[in-house]
């Protein structure tokens, strides 16, 4: 176990090096391992569950009060922290929180997000969660072995700490490790709060576009509504509506603007005004985790109108380049 601890105080030790850099891809590379340092100790966790005793019935089952815990020696992040909830490891809150982090782990290193504006605060949060989480882990036992490995990183933190006193020595080690991220700041809310109204003013800047340039002079509300319709309007979910509805339109412009006006849309009217008062809300949060859930789940809920804004933006544009090349004769 001596082993074990020391690994993930020496990734921790590295990704502090790299956040102290400031720059977006060590920020993104930081992210990675501390991600990885939190899903190690979940899964030891569950792992130590597991081996302690009969987790299985005969036929190989997984017996029933100990399925979360199997589940949580899987592949699956979410399962290892809904064990981590449900043995107390850590709280809703910082489970929340450790579900919306690893997804900005996952879209940093799958999608090539940068989230440039957020990235480095998100970093240094997920760091002091992953030393949280890191304390809050008791193993069955503390030991060591002539055959550990503790490198020059780990040794800075743990020092050489006798068999009987390893456990206060990681402690420690991990309340130390938070005291060095302590000192990069935090400008978690902040950097949320700039984010979320930038988004914002992109939308609002957006609509303007559209009802002030599109040929039909439509108001935000028809903007907000339309934009969503062309995306929509050639799915079979949005065929099957238009027929269980009577759509009785002739051309294609009808049938986009009959969708505006019928189908039960996400977003339904200009929605600047109550995005206001959410980033608003987000500006006055004091705790942290509840920040970054009110920033996640407008993000998240606000997503697929703000994809079909900027593809009915786009096409506007082309078609406004269009007509100003033919207007120079070319």
């Amino acid at each position: 176990m001596n082993q074990f601890f020391a690994d993930q105080i020496d990734q921790l030790d590295l990704a502090i090096d790299q956040l102290a850099v400031h720059d977006r891809n060590f920020d993104r590379f930081a992210l990675m391992l501390i991600d990885n340092v939190v899903e190690l100790v979940l899964h030891q966790q569950a792992k130590d569950k597991v081996l302690s005793g009969r987790a299985f019935e005969a036929n190989k089952k997984p017996k029933p009060e100990w399925k979360t815990a199997v589940a949580a020696t899987g592949q699956a992040f979410d399962a290892k922290v809904r064990y981590a909830r449900e043995t107390s490891m850590i709280s809703a809150a910082t489970a929340d929180s450790l579900q919306y982090l690893h997804s900005f782990r996952n879209s940093a290193y799958h999608q090539g997000s940068r989230h440039e504006s957020i990235l480095h605060s998100l970093a240094v949060f997920y760091f002091r969660v992953a030393c949280a989480v890191l304390s809050a882990y008791r193993p069955p036992f503390y030991s060591s072995s002539s055959r550990d490995k503790i490198s020059h990183r780990a040794v800075k933190y743990l020092g050489k700490p006798e068999l009987f006193r390893q456990k206060d020595a990681f402690l420690f080690a991990a309340g130390r490790l938070t005291e060095v991220a302590d000192a990069l700041g935090d400008k978690l809310i902040d950097d949320l709060q700039a984010d979320m109204l930038s988004t914002i003013e992109q939308v609002d800047e957006w609509l303007d576009f559209i009802s002030k340039n599109d040929p039909n002079r439509p108001s935000r509300d028809q903007a907000v509504q339309q934009c969503q319709a062309w995306l929509f309007a050639f799915s079979d979910e949005a065929k099957a509506f238009a027929k269980t509805n009577g759509c009785a339109a002739s051309s294609l412009p009808e049938y986009v603007e009959w969708l505006g006006r019928k189908y039960n849309w996400q977003v339904k009217i200009d929605p600047i005004v109550s995005w206001k008062k959410r980033h608003s809300s987000l500006k006055r949060e004091k705790d942290r985790d509840a920040a970054l859930k009110k920033y996640c789940d407008f993000m998240k809920q606000t997503e697929a109108f703000r994809e079909a804004l900027d593809e009915n933006v786009s096409q506007l544009d082309g078609y406004i380049q269009e007509q100003i090349d033919r207007a120079r004769g070319k």
